[in-house]
């Protein structure tokens, strides 16, 4: 097996993203998980979206925002860091095909890929059941915003899939570095920068209103479920007061409101769904009676 060495100093942010855009696709040992994810993002995301855009599908479509979500601030110049949701987890992809080589990178990309894979075909499931929708305010001021206008009908809110993502990567790659045999340094320097990257991206997502704090908590109880041996109840909880902390935009008692709504949600999913086989159980019960307030 080859390893390379890497400088320990490096931040995930140092290692481009064309290396994995330029391997994986093109790489007869990776197609096999590349192109069925590929797959399944158009099917089931985008164009799942767009039929129901167009009125060719007929999938009720509620809208769930909360009161809380007026708490936080709309601050567009935030939109780069929501974007970053993709390149979170295909930094670090580059990073493993320079560490570990062709052979032994692609291993682990594809098991990346396989579980990325999973939660959109888990969050498919359910948007076929219901879709959700938020109030985006009319901004148009930025190619970022207009990209998003355009290509995001904006039908696949609850769970969230930003949340979701950015979870699973700073947990995958947590259980990753250990199992690996990365050095103590790395893995405290990376697990730092995938976890701080995650919140921030977490935070964005109200702060560019793509979300609702309602989109969170069903986002998080999904990949417990889905993803359990890799993401605990402590992982999420965690997560959630992590969200914020160091904002000084939000008054204190709002950010507590904030997440005190976001643990109760997520809390309320999980132990309703220790009753049920299916995951999807008690997030459809709630959304089939849930109105704004």
């Amino acid at each position: 097996m080859k390893k390379n060495t890497i400088d320990e100093k490096k931040n995930l942010r140092s290692f481009s993203v064309l290396r994995a855009y330029l391997t994986l696709p093109f790489h007869p040992r990776a197609v096999s998980a590349v192109y069925p994810l590929f797959h399944v993002i158009i099917k089931d995301f985008f164009l799942l979206q767009f039929l129901e855009k167009w009125h060719i599908l007929k999938i009720p479509v509620v809208h769930v925002d909360h009161p809380l979500d007026k708490k936080v601030p709309f601050t567009p110049e935030r939109v780069g860091i929501y974007f970053d949701f993709i390149n979170i987890w295909i930094r670090p992809l580059s990073m493993l095909l320079s560490r570990f080589g062709t052979k032994k990178g692609i291993v682990l990309c594809r098991e990346w890929l396989e579980r990325l894979k999973t939660t959109y075909k888990e969050a498919a499931k359910f948007y076929r059941f219901s879709l959700s929708t938020t109030e985006r305010p009319k901004y148009f001021k930025s190619p970022s915003f207009l990209k998003i206008h355009l290509l995001d009908p904006h039908y696949c809110c609850v769970p969230s899939l930003h949340i979701a993502i950015v979870v699973l990567c700073f947990s995958f790659y947590r259980d990753l570095f250990s199992r690996e045999g990365f050095g103590e340094e790395e893995k405290e320097r990376w697990n730092k920068e995938l976890y701080e990257n995650a919140v921030a991206i977490g935070e964005t997502v109200l702060y560019v209103k793509q979300h609702s704090v309602n989109c969170i908590p069903a986002a998080l109880y999904m990949m417990t479920k889905i993803h359990s041996d890799i993401i605990s109840t402590d992982t999420c909880i965690d997560f959630i007061n992590a969200l914020f902390r160091e904002q000084t935009d939000i008054p204190n008692e709002d950010k507590m409101a904030i997440n005190s709504h976001i643990q109760y949600m997520y809390e309320r999913f999980y132990l309703e769904g220790l009753h049920y086989e299916d995951w999807r159980e008690p997030v459809q019960r709630w959304i089939s009676s849930y109105e704004k307030k």
